[in-house]
Parts: C-alpha cells; structure tokens; sequence
C-alpha cells in the first residue's frame, strides 16, 4: 500500500521544475494582475501551477487537490489531498526580492503527512513525511533539519512578515528583550529559519490558508517544532468549508511556545486573512 514517503521523490521534482520557471519568468517582464480579492497574482503564479497541477494529476489521479490559483479538483472523498500554493511570496517575487517560494502539503485522512518548500532563489529545498525527520536539500546536499534548543528570549531570534504591527514589535522587545530579524515574506521561508536554526520564534499577524501551513507544518514539525493558531489549538484543514485558518498561526522551536501563546492572549488582530 502507498504511503507519503513514496511520493516524495515525484514531489520533490515537480517542486523544482515550477521553481526553476519561476525563475526563469523573472528575468521577463512580469504579467501582474489582482485577484477578486485583490491580492497580486502574476504569470509566474500560473505557470508553477500549472506544472504542479498537472503533475500531480497525472501521477495520483485519485487524489483530491486544492490549488490557491484554481481552487479544488480530484475525488472529493478521497483519503489524500494535495495542498499547493504555487508561489508564496508573490509581492515579494514581483519586487525581485527574497520571500517566496514554491509549497506542496499532502493531507491524509485530514492531516498534514508531507511537506515539500522550494525555494528557488537560494536553491533551498525542504521536506519532511511525519515520523520520517525534516531534511534540506541545499542543491544536490541532503542534510537533516533540527531546530534549536534554545530556551531564553533574548537567545531566541523573531522572524515576521513585512508589515508586522509596529506596537505589537516595540511591544514584545520591551516585555520578552526579545529581538527581531528583518522581515521576510513567505510562510515556507520563514520556517525554514526556524528549521536552520537562524531564528525560534515566529509570529504571524494575520490569518493564512490552508496551502500556506500543510507543507511548512510538517516540515517544522519534524525538525522538532511546533506550529499552532495563537491560542495554541492545533491547525486543523477542513476543506469542505473556508480553506483558511480562523486565527493568526505561531511557530517556535517549542521551547517556549505556551509561554508564548499566553504572552499573546487578549492582543487584538484586525487583519484579515492574508493571501
């Protein structure tokens, strides 16, 4: 019978070739429109989905599929459905900065059970299938992905989006001394900061989709980390409703994620889900 880890070879490749078009579409002026509900959306968008589409239906052609570009295809019913976000990062791609990459999540039974994130601007792959360990492909060099021990704030590095509230920031530097790194979009991006060690803490504003968490969150969790809303409920993907998270999400190391969820309790978030 089939699991996750059989599929990770195809996955890992299809990650790549959208990855390396991505990249390629950057060197040509980009086509940029806004979605319906106004988020950027360009031709690099498309074309990494369509070659992730399109492999993934040729290959698990009875698996469900949930694409942030054409939304849901596949058995509804079935026990595997492929989570994929093209290009996170799409404002950050469009600008030709660092901050996007390519994300494919795999649910089973409803449960995140692998993970793939390509980033193609450092040649940084990430993937994990739950209880086989996290690793990073950094070209053709695959090593292991574990996440710090570190357990003191002012040791435990924040990364965040642009755009992060500036009270909420000025906030916890006062009241934790924690310190934070310069803000980098793409949820792939930022956990693999966690992933490499180069930051514990990461703090989102606003609530994500469902595509944005199922790949990272294995990917965090099997390097040792945690990834949780912010009253510390575990995500949940139930894709017959909004395919969006109801709260924003939190991801730490795990050393101190409760002590951060309750740092956090009562803060008030106005944003709304984010693309």
């Amino acid at each position: 019978m089939a699991a996750p880890a059989d599929f990770l070879p195809a996955v890992r490749d299809l990650a790549r070739a959208a990855g390396h078009r991505v990249m390629e579409l950057l060197k040509d002026p980009l086509v940029k429109s806004r979605k319906a509900d106004r988020s950027l959306v360009t031709n690099a968008d498309h074309a990494a989905n369509d070659i992730l589409r399109s492999g993934l239906r040729r290959l698990f052609p009875t698996h469900g599929l949930l694409s942030e570009e054409t939304g849901r295809e596949g058995p509804a019913g079935s026990e595997w459905q492929w989570l994929i976000d093209p290009l996170d990062g799409t404002r950050a791609y469009a600008r030709g900065e660092p901050g996007f990459s390519v994300m494919v999540g795999l649910l089973e039974g409803g449960r995140p059970a692998l993970g793939v994130v390509y980033d193609p601007l450092t040649d940084r792959l990430y993937e994990a299938v739950r209880g086989g360990g996290a690793f990073l492909f950094t070209g053709k060099t695959r090593g292991s992905l574990r996440v710090s021990g570190r357990d003191r704030w002012t040791e435990m590095p924040v990364i965040t989006s642009s755009g992060f509230p500036e009270p909420l920031r000025r906030r916890l530097e006062g009241t934790l001394g924690v310190a934070f790194l310069n803000p980098i979009n793409s949820v792939g991006v930022k956990v693999g900061y966690l992933a490499r060690q180069e930051a514990d803490l990461y703090i989102n504003h606003h609530p994500v989709h469902y595509w944005d968490t199922a790949g990272p969150l294995v990917v965090l969790e099997e390097a040792g980390g945690r990834m949780t809303q912010w009253d510390g409920s575990p995500l949940t993907y139930n894709l017959d409703g909004i395919p969006a998270h109801a709260q924003a999400t939190l991801a730490t190391n795990g050393r101190r994620h409760q002590d951060l969820v309750d740092h956090l309790r009562g803060t008030t978030l106005d944003h709304p889900v984010s693309a």
